[in-house]
């Protein structure tokens, strides 16, 4: 079961693009951590390639709400700023590259995780790695993928990024209108708001006279509105009696029905600044692709050797950063994967 909130989607048909406007934004890789280096499928070969390792870790970014190309992320400017009037967010990445980085095709193939699932989870042996992994590995790419959906709960199985919550000018909360729609399987008394791995968005106001809940039989039947003493913001596992105020959670008193469509709508706070996904991806993927180093002298992991050839290039000379050279040695090939799992060129 889960609640499917119909305005927060963030798809990711403009991914190519604010990479290619990257070179221009005031919003970048500051730190790029490695927490962890881990042998793959067991130290398998993958044809010429060799060996491979994950690398496990976390960029730390920052981008400018002045720059005109970061206004199009909303709330940006909403958001906590650092003494350089920056934002600052923060990814967990995972990255499977050869041992040996002389025996890859240095290039880069950034898979974009579909809701925090990457393709990039840890393989016992070479039998364990999906069919498009491997041959990815035996034609030498270095794989990466971080996290960029902003409303997951952090966990080691999934990747999802670390973004702030923007506030009024004064501090105080930002509070707008919700909604979510709950297609319950079971008959239950109480539901989280969203189920994990998700973050719910908190309830700024429990009085339910100031929210709405509906229920219909199907999707295009008419909707009944729910008395407003018949609900509550809160934990119920028995019914009514056994209410605990919450804002994450409702109770309804006679209980949820399987099968039935309901809809709330309620005033919720502290929005997270979802639009830095896009940043993330623009960002890593610019940092991998152009950088030797973060500020603080990190090497850029896939970074060991000389390009072999600079004939194939995804971003034109010309709308690389004034001054930069491809200094890493990559070609930068993006795909996202799809709700079934495979991966499609972006």
């Amino acid at each position: 079961m889960r609640a499917y909130v119909r305005t927060r989607a963030i798809g990711g048909i403009t991914i190519a693009l604010t990479l290619l406007l990257s070179a221009w934004a005031e919003a970048r890789v500051v730190r790029f951590v490695v927490d962890d280096r881990q042998s793959y499928a067991g130290g398998a070969e993958f044809g010429t390639s060799g060996p491979f390792e994950r690398v496990l870790g976390t960029a730390y970014m920052e981008a400018d709400p002045a720059d005109p190309l970061n206004a199009i992320i909303v709330n940006l400017d909403k958001a906590p700023k650092n003494a350089r009037g920056m934002v600052e967010f923060s990814a967990p990445f995972w990255i499977i590259k050869p041992v040996d980085m002389a025996r890859g095709n240095h290039k880069i193939w950034y898979a974009i995780n579909n809701r925090g699932n990457s393709e990039l989870l840890p393989r016992a042996s070479a039998a364990q790695v999906p069919a498009t992994v491997a041959k990815r590995l035996e034609l030498g790419f270095s794989l990466v993928d971080a996290g960029w959906h902003g409303d997951g709960i952090p966990n080691p199985g999934q990747l999802f990024p670390t973004f702030p919550i923007a506030t009024q000018p004064d501090g105080s909360p930002i509070v707008g209108p919700l909604r979510l729609e709950y297609l319950p399987t079971v008959d239950q008394f109480t539901r989280r708001l969203i189920v994990a791995p998700w973050k719910p968005y908190e309830a700024a106001d429990t009085n339910t006279t100031h929210s709405t809940l509906t229920v219909r039989d199907r999707q295009e039947a008419p909707r009944t509105t729910i008395a407003s003493d018949r609900w509550a913001f809160g934990q119920c596992p028995t019914g009514q009696a056994s209410l605990v105020p919450t804002t994450t959670d409702l109770c309804l008193f006679d209980g949820f029905q399987a099968n039935k469509m309901y809809e709330l709508i309620y005033p919720a706070k502290n929005p997270i600044v979802m639009g830095l996904a896009h940043a993330v991806t623009r960002d890593v993927g610019s940092f991998l692709r152009y950088q030797t180093q973060d500020d603080f002298g990190t090497p850029n992991p896939p970074r060991r050797a000389p390009p072999r050839s600079a004939s194939t290039e995804l971003i034109p000379p010309a709308f690389r950063p004034p001054g930069c050279t491809n200094a890493s040695g990559f070609t930068l090939v993006l795909t996202r994967t799809s709700n079934t799992g495979r991966s499609s060129t972006a």
